[in-house]
């Protein structure tokens, strides 16, 4: 008996020793896999991917709207007829009156009265208001739930707010934020009638485009049923655009967005979404453990191939399901992703490819750089990974059929100082070519570049910047170049000066002789100005006849004096065109203009140089006709 039970100590400290040994060899691995798959479920890299199937496939269900909200839209037909936009003050009253008269369940007024206009209509539209009163009616503040309606009229209404919420991706999903400055939930009040301030989730499986849709005309007319129905007042998206976006369904008025959330609150949608979220997590922890499952127990890689192929499967199946089941969003992708990363992880562990990597260290490469170097090796990029003390220590095929076996010239190229990483370098090769390598480092703390050879691709965004800075006509940069180039000197210093040119006579070339001839000025023109300035200046033409000149050195108005009197003389100076039988003299108004405080505004200089150009203009013309 003793012995029956000294033998079971031992069986059971032997197991017990070993679940520790395994533990003691799983634990980091297993953490470092389930810290991958939280950073997953949290980041969700895959977001845009996942939030694309889902949308579409619960868009695609299509629920029917409900029966009993109305839309009463103000289209351009009930502007032209009872005033606006969107529709004035006698207009809206006759309006509220007549749904007072239909007695409906609650009315939310989607339109913003926030001043006193005339106080006998005014008066009139208060008595309207007041027939519904704060149970039925229900109006909108403006921008946020602090800048209310006129009071006069907001005492007779439950104030809610009108903002709608956008997602990140631009999409409407929601009404309100939680945790933020949030007033009366308009969907949940035009629900339920409580001061509900949470946010709403839209169950975007509602066919918003099926609510009925009314015009204020039919109303007053007495053509609508309003009995016990929720009526949601508003503008319609052609005479005042709303930018409400619904997924995939493009754009939506204010009006359906709030229906549908009136409705998703009524149908109990939020507490149905909750269940789903919850499966979908369960889900989600489901796809890890099968993960490990999945590795730990696989034979050959052949079954381990069929078997992850087949549970990613079931699982992407189970997360449409889920999510079609209780109209939820849901993350197959991500979901997919996380078994794969436990899948990958335990297996690495399994073949021990960590102790594997170990053994490396007994040669010039740490494990880093092993594991490091296999993911780049076969890129087809040049791949080189340096050492500390400055030399390459691997070089993979396509680095090497490009620079040869002495690549040593490449360490200093790349990392010119100790920690230091260049993000481009240039380099000539024996046969004269030129080429421009984009540098990546992938890994932070191993120095492994990967060299992108971006020759072309820099070149076409060089011509690419030229064309897009230059005028055609002239030769010279355009507005946007000269905007450019001053804002870029701005920064460096505050010692230039700016001259703005307008030529005289330019449009009497025009109607005289023709276009052809008033190009053929314009390019002489830029030439000229082009002569007179020195090296390091700047010539633009900002457009039309309008020219301008950017001397980045130190002026006093002096020698900015003498400069526009050199440019105006160069366009004083006799033209003579091709096919002009006479010979032309222009001229032209200069301005200069010099920064008069440090950090004074570039766009403010210009400014004053095209002023002082102008003013000069009108003395010469008063010069002339004294």
């Amino acid at each position: 008996m003793i012995e029956t039970i000294v033998a079971t100590i031992r069986l059971a400290a032997s197991k017990l020793k070993s679940s520790f040994a395994l533990l003691r060899e799983w634990w980091r691995p297993l953490l470092t896999a389930l810290g991958m798959c939280l950073l997953i479920l949290l980041t969700r890299p895959s977001s845009n991917v996942d939030r694309k199937v889902s949308d579409q496939l619960l868009v695609s269900q299509r629920a029917p709207a409900d029966r009993n909200i109305l839309l009463i839209e103000i289209n351009g037909e009930d502007v032209r007829r009872y005033g606006g936009p969107p529709i004035g003050r006698d207009g809206l009253g006759k309006l509220m009156n007549s749904v007072a008269d239909g007695q409906p369940k609650r009315v939310l007024l989607d339109i913003f009265l926030g001043e006193r206009m005339d106080d006998t209509i005014d008066g009139r539209l208060t008595a309207a208001l007041a027939r519904l009163g704060p149970q039925k009616l229900g109006m909108v503040t403006s921008p946020t739930p602090m800048d209310r309606p006129y009071a006069r009229f907001g005492r007779h209404a439950t104030l809610v707010d009108a903002r709608l919420t956008q997602d990140t991706d631009g999409w409407h999903r929601r009404i309100g934020l939680p945790g933020q400055f949030w007033g009366i939930n308009a969907a949940a009040w035009l629900a339920t009638g409580k001061a509900d301030r949470d946010d709403i989730p839209l169950d975007i499986r509602i066919a918003s485009r099926e609510y009925e849709r009314r015009s204020v005309h039919d109303v007053i007319s007495g053509k609508v049923d309003l009995k016990n129905r929720l009526v949601l007042i508003s503008a319609s998206a052609r005479i005042a655009p709303s930018r409400a976006f619904l997924p995939y369904t493009s754009t939506a008025d204010r009006g359906a967005v709030m229906a549908m959330g009136a409705q998703s609150v009524q149908q109990g949608y939020r507490e149905h979404r909750k269940d789903g979220l919850l499966y979908d997590s369960l889900l989600q922890i489901s796809a890890i453990l099968l993960g490990f499952f999945c590795a730990m127990s696989a034979k050959s890689g052949w079954q381990l191939v069929l078997r992850g192929l087949s549970a990613a499967i079931v699982l992407f199946t189970l997360s449409i399901t889920i999510g079609l089941r209780w109209g939820v969003e849901f993350a197959p992708v991500s979901l997919v992703t996380s078994f794969g990363v436990m899948i990958n992880v335990t297996l690495a562990q399994r073949l021990k490819l960590v102790s594997m990597v170990r053994s490396f260290m007994k040669g010039d490469l740490s494990p880093e750089e092993v594991w490091a170097w296999r993911s780049c090796e076969s890129a087809s990029h040049s791949v080189l990974l340096f050492s500390a003390e400055g030399r390459v220590k691997r070089a993979n095929i396509e680095a090497t059929k490009l620079f040869g076996s002495d690549n040593s010239h490449l360490v200093a190229a790349c990392m010119p100082k100790i920690g230091e990483r260049n993000d481009e370098v240039s380099m000539v090769f024996p046969d004269g070519r030129s080429r421009i390598y984009q540098l990546d480092w992938p890994f932070e703390h191993v120095p492994i570049v990967v060299m992108r050879d971006v020759t072309e691709a820099e070149e076409s965004q060089r011509l690419l910047r030229e064309q897009l800075m230059t005028d055609e006509m002239t030769g010279s940069i355009n507005r946007r170049g000269f905007d450019h180039a001053l804002n870029t000197l701005s920064k460096e210093t505050d010692e230039y000066a700016v001259f703005f040119i307008d030529m005289n006579g330019f449009k009497s070339v025009n109607d005289t002789y023709g276009h052809d001839a008033g190009d053929e000025l314009l390019i002489v023109a830029a030439k000229r100005l082009a002569g007179a300035v020195r090296p390091g200046d700047t010539v633009a033409r900002l457009g039309g006849d309008e020219f301008a000149v950017l001397a980045p050195r130190k002026f006093d108005d002096n020698s900015a004096a003498q400069m526009a009197a050199r440019l105006s003389d160069v366009l004083r100076n006799p033209v003579r065109l091709t096919n002009v039988p006479i010979t032309l003299r222009v001229g032209g108004g200069v301005g200069y203009a010099m920064p008069r405080i440090a950090g004074e505004e570039p766009a403010d200089v210009l400014r004053r140089a095209d002023q002082v150009m102008y003013r000069n203009k009108l003395e010469m013309k008063a010069r002339r006709a004294a």
